[in-house]
């Protein structure tokens, strides 16, 4: 039986959301991705032997920290080491953050290990790749949050477009981007958590979290007081619900038999 023109536009119609669907779900991370490109192009002030501020000796001492990490020197995180007057080895520990985000920098800057130029390059678009990552996943869990892709990418461009983000987000330090994925990706964690109830990946998220920094504490601790408290909370009002109400006593007085 030939098709009639009616059925024929809604066949073609039905089509052609198909593609428009796709292409709306994927354009706002599209975009996203290529707003936060663009922090690879545009570095900005060279100068010294990184940048002038944090840049320079935060940058120098974190780097060391990193590059020096090995099995020679028993994985132990240090600055400088010196030899003694009896040729033993002196080290200058440095363990204020976890070894996951130093652990990550030495694989990144392990091919580069002939010249520090390189290294310091391969660490800044390591941590710039970290930063991207954050941001995704920012975007991610506010599109689970607010049911809207467009309303995740606006708030998402607004905050990463911060001065500070912008200025701070290549600097070779673990306390900063790695840190902030390790916070992001603990959040992403707790959204699913909320939302679908699956635990395990939360668990998994937060381990890896807490080897790349200790700033994610300030998100934990928060969030498993308050699940703590709603669980007592609905625990008690449901024993209050299942629990009878006591017998109403009656203060009238029973009526005597006639019979007595």
């Amino acid at each position: 039986m030939q098709m009639t023109i009616t059925q024929q536009i809604r066949s073609m119609s039905t089509l052609d959301r198909i593609p428009r669907r796709t292409g709306g779900a994927l354009l706002p991370l599209v975009l996203l991705l290529l707003a936060l490109s663009t922090v690879f192009v545009f570095a900005g002030d060279r100068r010294h032997f990184y940048r002038p501020g944090h840049h320079d000796y935060t940058s120098a001492e974190h780097l060391a920290v990193a590059v020096n990490l090995s099995p020679q020197h028993n994985f132990t995180r240090f600055r400088p080491w010196t030899l003694d007057a009896e040729g033993r080895s002196t080290y200058a520990l440095y363990g204020r953050f976890p070894i996951g985000g130093y652990a990550l920098v030495k694989l990144a800057t392990l091919p580069f290990s002939g010249g520090l130029s390189s290294q310091l390059y391969a660490a800044r678009i390591f941590y710039l790749l970290a930063f991207v990552a954050g941001a995704v996943l920012a975007y991610l869990s506010l599109c689970r949050l607010t049911s809207n892709r467009w309303i995740a990418l606006s708030a998402t461009l607004l905050t990463f477009s911060s001065w500070y983000f912008l200025y701070f987000n290549d600097v070779t330090i673990v306390e900063l981007s790695i840190d902030f994925f390790g916070v992001m990706l603990t959040f992403h964690g707790m959204v699913i958590f909320m939302q679908d109830g699956r635990f395990r990946q939360l668990l998994v998220k937060t381990c890896i979290a807490l080897l790349l920094g200790w700033h994610v504490l300030a998100l934990l601790l928060p969030f498993v007081i308050l699940g703590i408290a709603s669980e007592l909370l609905r625990a008690h009002s449901t024993t209050s619900s299942l629990t009878p109400p006591p017998p109403v006593m009656s203060s009238k007085t029973p009526d005597k038999d006639p019979a007595s």
